[in-house]
């Protein structure tokens, strides 16, 4: 997951508020609802850049070719795309879809909240035009001003190549939802459910 800082303690990430990952995790663990996940939280140097185009490029190499076998090796994972999720939001959204149509053969499963889409790049047309890749998506926005239209867009763009609503896609706009840590914790059980159900 990337803003590894506002994911797990308050303390580290902005404005005091983080995602609450892991009391996420646990509730949902506890209610028998998914299997068990282990999350990584990646700090970024410089977010703009990495989580940008061309900086992306490094990033997902730097992730690829090192972070991931790293975690392979040391701890007990599943490693296969299936069982290999990238997920974020704002640009960090847009960093995770542009890992998961990069190297589908790593990540088969990205989930991107509120994406910042169309700033410095256009994955949409990525998606409209080049060969559609084996991966199951998680979309969502907030409404009206969460990047509604740009998220709603993309998603209108892969169901056109046939990603399949509630099968390998799913979309989600959220009435009056912010762009903050508070509303990405509150819907943070829904990509879970989506890609770890049990």
């Amino acid at each position: 997951m990337q803003d590894g800082q506002n994911l797990f303690f308050a303390e580290e990430a902005a404005f005091g508020k983080h995602w609450r990952v892991s009391e996420t995790l646990a509730l949902l663990e506890r209610m028998c609802l998914v299997r068990q996940v282990i999350v990584v939280g990646i700090y970024p140097r410089e977010r703009e850049r990495e989580y940008t185009r061309p900086g992306y490029e490094r990033y997902a190499r730097f992730l690829v070719r090192e972070l991931k076998p790293k975690i392979d090796r040391e701890y007990r994972t599943l490693s296969g795309p299936r069982d290999t999720t990238v997920m974020g939001s704002s640009l960090g959204g847009v960093v995770s879809l542009y890992l998961a149509w990069q190297y589908p053969r790593i990540f088969g499963q990205v989930g991107a909240l509120s994406a910042t889409l169309g700033y410095r790049d256009d994955l949409t047309q990525r998606v409209l035009t080049e060969k559609k890749r084996a991966l199951r998506i998680y979309l969502d926005s907030g409404w009206p001003r969460d990047n509604y239209e740009a998220v709603r867009a993309f998603a209108s763009a892969l169901r056109s190549r046939g990603y399949g609503d509630g099968a390998d896609f799913l979309y989600l706009a959220h009435p009056q939802a912010r762009h903050e840590e508070d509303a990405w914790a509150a819907r943070l059980h829904l990509p879970f459910q989506f890609f770890y159900r049990r």
